[in-house]
């Protein structure tokens, strides 16, 4: 996966299994450049010309960022927010 060290992917393992077990498989590529990663939603979106759905400066950020989208998911706070909208 996007040619993560095993440091890297040791790292983001927990939150990944988490972003999974919530929302299914992301596709994560890494940046041309610099230490970036993108996200891209659904791993198999047959369409190639699909938009990521964040960018993440760092290793660090991204394994922020896939624990925030689960806890902003479940935090019970939110449930009957999102059960009045549908």
């Amino acid at each position: 996966m996007a040619n993560m060290t095993k440091k890297q992917r040791e790292l983001i393992d927990d939150n990944l299994k988490a972003f999974i077990a919530n929302f299914g498989a992301p596709r994560i590529v890494k940046a041309d450049y610099g230490s970036g990663f993108y996200i891209y939603y659904p791993a198999d979106n047959p369409n190639p010309y699909s938009s990521y759905i964040q960018y993440c400066y760092d290793i660090n950020y991204l394994n922020g960022w896939l624990y925030g989208v689960v806890q902003g998911a479940v935090r019970g706070e939110f449930k009957e927010v999102r059960n009045d909208t549908k």
